[in-house]
Order: C-alpha cells, then structure tokens, then sequence
C-alpha cells in the first residue's frame, strides 16, 4: 500500500472516531460497558429514612463484595447518575479509608454501622490535573460504605443518625 492511501486510510479512521466519541458525549449513542454495569457486581436499592420512618431517598447501588471490586469502586466509571452509587460491605463495622484513586467526579462518601444508622457523611473531591487521587482519603467508622454523587446526600435532607435499609435483589 502506498504512503498516500494509508494516510487515507488514517484520516477516516480519525473521522469515525471522532464521530462516535461526539455521538457518546451527546447521549445519542451509549458508552460502552464498564466494569461498573457490565453485570460484575451484585446490586441492591438502598433506602434511607429519617428518625420518624419518612424515606427521605433510594439509591440503586452495585455492590462490590470481592476485595478486587473494593480496590476498583467507582475508579472505571466515567460518570454516577444521580441516585445510583456502589456499596462496599464488610463482614464487621470498623475503620475504614477510601481513597479517589483515578475518579473523574467527586463523592458522598457514607459510613454505615451494623445497626443501619449513618455514622458519618465524608464529602470527597474528584482529583485535580496531574493527580492520582491517592492523597484525597476519608476515613469512617462502619459496617458499610455507600458512596454516591457528591452533594446526593444534602440535596436530600440526609443527615447522620438517618436509617439505611439494604434490599438486595
């Protein structure tokens, strides 16, 4: 093949890139699975209620129950709607860091006890240029970890001491 018909070639492989990269960013074509919803993970509705039992909102989560899915979390997720995060179980409550290693979007981060009460709600920025995200950490006590959009949590009127119920499906 010669210089000039491959360059060709290129040049139109360029333009279809380019295309289908527009029509992801637009929303006229989907992004391609993610370990996030390509059916790797279990998933659950969370709900979380105030003191007097009134929902306050329901977050579909997946869940990452394997160390792997832990280490991952949200990292290969370009983007979280609004009412969807992932929930991180342990067997027992205790201290926990989490870190915004490779985020592209900051998070609630939400510590949860065993006794489904909010110990504490860690707002974490996403990574500025030029970092990793392994400086950005925050530590909580709890049984559960739920992490959903940055701000979910005061857009709804939830606050610590608020009841999380976990329906697995």
């Amino acid at each position: 093949m010669n210089r000039g018909r491959v360059l060709n070639v290129l040049f139109a492989l360029a333009v279809v890139a380019l295309a289908l990269t527009t029509a992801v960013a637009t929303g006229v074509v989907p992004p391609p699975a993610t370990l996030f919803d390509a059916g790797e993970y279990d998933h659950a509705e969370i709900t979380i209620t105030n003191n007097c039992s009134q929902e306050l909102g329901t977050v579909d989560v997946r869940i990452a129950d394997s160390r792997q899915q832990k280490i991952v979390g949200l990292s290969e997720t370009p983007t979280l709607r609004n009412g969807s995060g992932m929930l991180f179980p342990y067997d027992d409550s205790g201290d926990h860091t989490y870190v915004m290693r490779g985020m592209d979007y900051p998070l609630d981060i939400v510590f949860v006890g065993g006794d489904g009460r909010i110990n504490a709600i860690e707002s974490a920025p996403a990574p500025g240029p030029n970092q990793d995200g392994n400086d950005i950490q925050r530590t909580g006590t709890g049984k559960y970890v739920l992490e959903v959009p940055r701000g979910w949590m005061e857009s709804h009127g939830i606050d610590i001491g608020h009841r999380v119920t976990i329906d697995r499906s």
